[in-house]
């Protein structure tokens, strides 16, 4: 038993799983969010975002996914996206919330159904010039292996 503890102890810890993103041209290397304490905690407490990085939130059906910031210490952009990965909502520069806000954050989008949403740097929307209608693509794999594709068909994209 101490053995077969020990050995789980040195495993690396595994993240929610990863792949690419693409608009146009554009990738970005993706985190994967699908458990609900994934999805609860999104980019929760980070410091940072690099321009080439975003999470994509995983959902099996369609609903309204409104956002809050709560603990989140950078502002981002979000996009809603359908089955299909065509853009039917999105807000730019969504701020941050003060963890000492507690409960008392603002809720952002989730105005329209939508299956998946993303989190990327603030700016970016404007930076590649989204609009409501495009279409992204995905190509992510779950910590467990199993494969999350879907979208627009993922170009031979340069990493922005």
């Amino acid at each position: 038993m101490r053995l077969l503890l020990a050995i789980l102890l040195s495993l690396p810890l595994l993240a929610g799983g990863g792949g690419t993103v693409a608009f146009k041209q554009h990738s970005f290397l993706a985190e994967v969010a699908v458990t609900p304490q994934e999805t609860g905690k999104g980019l929760m407490y980070r410091q940072s975002l690099a321009k080439d990085r975003c999470m994509f939130f995983v959902y099996g059906e369609d609903g309204y996914r409104p956002i809050y910031m709560k603990n989140c210490l950078i502002a981002l952009d979000v996009v809603w996206i359908d089955a299909e990965g065509r853009v039917v909502e999105f807000v730019e520069r969504v701020p941050p919330c003060s963890p000492m806000r507690g409960e008392d954050c603002p809720t952002y989008g989730g105005l329209v159904p939508a299956r998946h949403f993303v989190e990327f740097q603030a700016g970016t929307i404007k930076r590649l010039g989204l609009k409501k209608g495009d279409r992204l693509g995905w190509d992510l794999t779950l910590d467990d292996g199993r494969p999350v594709r879907g979208g627009a068909p993922l170009p031979k994209a340069k990493k922005r």
